[in-house]
């Protein structure tokens, strides 16, 4: 199963503030974060780092849920994330 990524790097401040959001939007719909999520260090992995550019970001953190892209701030907006997850979900037949 495609998992939704999550770009965030350490020295990110608002980093663990979008995984918090995305933990709570996905539990609330019965998934596991661990079992939905991939992070991706952009302060350690390079890869992660060029998929992060090729994305048009440079800062995180960076959401991307399927063909949804929320970047920055729109990752720490409940909201956004919300309807990213749902409309992923939705195309997993979850």
């Amino acid at each position: 199963m495609e998992k939704i990524l999550l770009y965030k790097a350490e020295s990110c401040t608002r980093c663990p503030i979008a995984k918090f959001i995305l933990n709570r939007v996905l539990s609330t719909r019965g998934l596991s974060y661990s079992e939905t999520v991939e992070e991706r260090d952009t302060e350690r992995d390079s890869d992660a780092m060029a998929e992060l550019l090729m994305l048009d970001s440079v800062n995180t953190p960076v959401l991307v849920a399927g063909d949804v892209v929320l970047r920055e701030e729109e990752a720490l907006k409940e909201r956004l994330v919300r309807e990213a997850v749902e409309r992923w979900a939705s195309s997993k037949g979850l």
